[in-house]
């Protein structure tokens, strides 16, 4: 797969955080992603953003 693209098992491990947590990210809309079939991919740079923003709290 694209390494730009990432599932919701890359963002857990990346965040560090659990599925249900990340399936929450996703779903309230606070990572960007798209659905595609029953997938959730995220591009990285939605992901960068999300850190920066979580980094200045």
């Amino acid at each position: 797969m694209n390494k730009d693209l990432l599932t919701i098992n890359d963002l857990c491990d990346e965040l560090g955080i659990g599925k249900n947590t990340g399936y929450n990210l996703l779903k309230s809309k606070v990572i960007k992603s798209k659905k595609v079939g029953k997938r959730y991919l995220v591009h990285r740079s939605q992901l960068d953003k999300y850190i920066e923003t979580i980094k200045g709290k």
